[in-house]
């Protein structure tokens, strides 16, 4: 039968296995919201009925609400890693501390969003604590910065590296840290809008965050098994 053929395909199995995890489940939302941000301006500039706009833009704030539900107390993994990495004698000064202050800044990133839950849920009323988004983003955007060194740092360590031997590791670490370093940049550039360092359009907002929606799932889904 056809519907035997899909339900045990490995593929399928895989996706079950993808989708039975919080975090992964977080992060389609995530493409959800930013897609919907996307389709929501394009669609108006298109010429699209109201109507068919404000689905999207609905479906964007009820997602969100989901999002940061499902983030609730992730803070403490942030926390733990920081911990953990602060712990590391071994490690890279540089590579130390940028990796412990960008797992801080998620802290209270994820923390102050948190409390920006809540009152989008109405346990907090909305006017108290009037600037706490702006937070938010400045926490988000010390995470950014801390991860932008790091993937520079990186990258000089491993380029000394390649100098001295040529291996297919260090070249794979090469192509991450350049990677991280797009994905970083391309988050950056959405943290400086909801700052209003920069003023672009809701679109390529929404754009970018598709972007590294996409790259975030593709890097979760290789390492599901």
């Amino acid at each position: 039968m056809v519907a035997d053929t899909i339900l045990y395909h490995p593929t399928f199995g895989k996706l079950t296995r993808f989708l039975d995890s919080t975090p992964k489940r977080e992060k389609c939302f995530r493409l959800v919201v930013y897609l919907s941000r996307f389709l929501s301006y394009y669609l108006q500039r298109q010429g699209f009925s109201p109507e068919v706009v404000n689905i999207f833009k609905d479906l964007k704030h009820h997602i969100t609400i989901i999002r940061k539900g499902m983030r609730f107390l992730k803070p403490l993994n942030h926390l733990q890693a920081a911990a953990q990495t602060f712990d590391n004698k071994l490690m890279d000064p540089v590579l130390q501390k940028t990796t412990v202050i960008r797992n801080l800044g998620y802290v209270g990133y994820l923390s102050v969003d948190s409390i920006t839950w809540l009152k989008l849920m109405n346990v907090l009323s909305a006017k108290r604590f009037p600037t706490i988004s702006t937070w938010s983003s400045r926490f988000w955007l010390i995470a950014l910065i801390a991860g932008v060194i790091n993937s520079l740092r990186t990258l000089k360590i491993s380029n000394a590296k390649l100098e001295e031997k040529e291996s297919e590791e260090i070249n794979q670490k090469i192509y991450a840290a350049k990677r991280k370093l797009v994905w970083d940049f391309l988050d950056m550039f959405i943290c400086l809008n909801s700052l209003n360092y920069l003023h672009f359009t809701e679109g390529d907002v929404g754009l970018a965050g598709t972007i590294t929606s996409i790259m975030g799932l593709h890097d979760l889904w290789k390492s599901s098994k």
